[in-house]
């Protein structure tokens, strides 16, 4: 790596930071102090005799994410990341985050990645059912922390939602409001959230007598335009449910906008809406103008920052059994 990324957060020339970390007599104390502050920041450090020989350091933390489909990085994910740089960074650490294709080549990719001995952490969101990237960095004993939780989650460091509890709340919330007609629109059940929301639905559907018919259930991916085509279709075909519980944010969004322009379409606008349920939806102002009710822990950001702070934890050898937290859901009543 060179010195452009220091010269272009500092506003100064490519000339001016390599005679600064050169220690030229032409450039002013403050203006050397600030370069080296920098240059610090970013994880640089100096392997050879000049300036074009500064590189960046092992303080380097990889996200990985699986690629399956092009928005997967949705914006919920995009603010636990950006917590997560924010801390990391007042740790001294940098961010990177990488997307790994699943399917046969992911552990092929995810294996050159820590070979390459680039990063002195791993950080794995959205874990999969019997997840392979977990099992290689067990075996390796690298230092990793997960967002979400496996089978073998006794074995590693974890920060996740009550995915169970998640599914209960939301059937249950709208079962107390009458609805007997609930659609559910879920997402593959390799990610393990996701078979855990679907279990703890189907729980409190057991406990209260209440049947959620196979034809009520839609799977979407984490492309929005696509989910919304996928979610009107559904609703189209099945006039009959009153309420959908949606597993993913996006697919929420996707169904609430879905929800709203069948309203709209329909001769008689007395009639009662959808009501749309979005698991682990933040409850802001585009959520509440949805008419999206919310499944929500800790904000996103916040959520991020934890995230920073098990990792350097971990990597300074704190027990794995001292970094597996969980953390309750709460409704947030924004819908109708």
């Amino acid at each position: 790596m060179s010195i452009k990324e220091i010269a272009t957060q500092l506003d100064l020339s490519v000339s001016t930071v390599s005679r600064a970390l050169n220690d030229y007599p032409d450039i002013s104390p403050s203006t050397k102090k600030r370069v080296l502050k920098e240059a610090a920041r970013q994880g640089y450090q100096l392997k050879g005799a000049d300036a074009a020989h500064w590189v960046q350091a092992k303080r380097v933390i990889t996200a990985i994410i699986p690629s399956q489909e092009t928005q997967y990085i949705d914006p919920i994910l995009s603010k636990v990341l950006a917590g997560t740089r924010r801390a990391l960074q007042a740790e001294g650490y940098l961010l990177q985050v990488v997307a790994v294709e699943t399917g046969k080549q992911e552990l092929s990719e995810f294996e050159r990645l820590v070979k390459a001995g680039d990063q002195e952490g791993f950080l794995l969101l959205r874990t999969r059912v019997n997840d392979p990237k977990v099992q290689r960095l067990l075996k390796l004993n690298v230092p990793f922390v997960c967002y979400g939780r496996t089978e073998r989650a006794n074995q590693f460091a974890w920060l996740d939602l009550d995915n169970h509890q998640v599914g209960q709340l939301s059937l249950i919330r709208l079962y107390e409001q009458g609805h007997r007609q609930i659609g559910v629109i879920s997402v593959s059940e390799r990610y393990f959230f996701a078979q855990e929301r679907r279990r703890g639905i189907q729980d409190a559907a057991d406990k209260v007598g209440l049947s959620i018919v196979s034809e009520h259930s839609l799977e979407v991916g984490f492309d929005e335009e696509k989910s919304y085509l996928d979610c009107a279709e559904f609703l189209l075909q099945h006039p009959d449910i009153t309420a959908l519980i949606c597993l993913t944010s996006t697919s929420a969004r996707s169904a609430a906008l879905a929800v709203m322009r069948l309203h709209n379409s329909r001769l008689n606008h007395n009639e009662q809406q959808i009501s749309v349920i979005g698991c682990d939806t933040p409850a802001d102002e585009l959520t509440a103008s949805m008419g999206i009710t919310s499944i929500q822990q800790a904000p996103p950001a916040q959520i991020g920052e934890q995230l920073a702070q098990m990792m350097v934890s971990r990597i300074k050898g704190t027990p794995v059994k001292e970094l597996q937290i969980v953390l309750t859901p709460g409704v947030v009543k924004n819908g109708y």
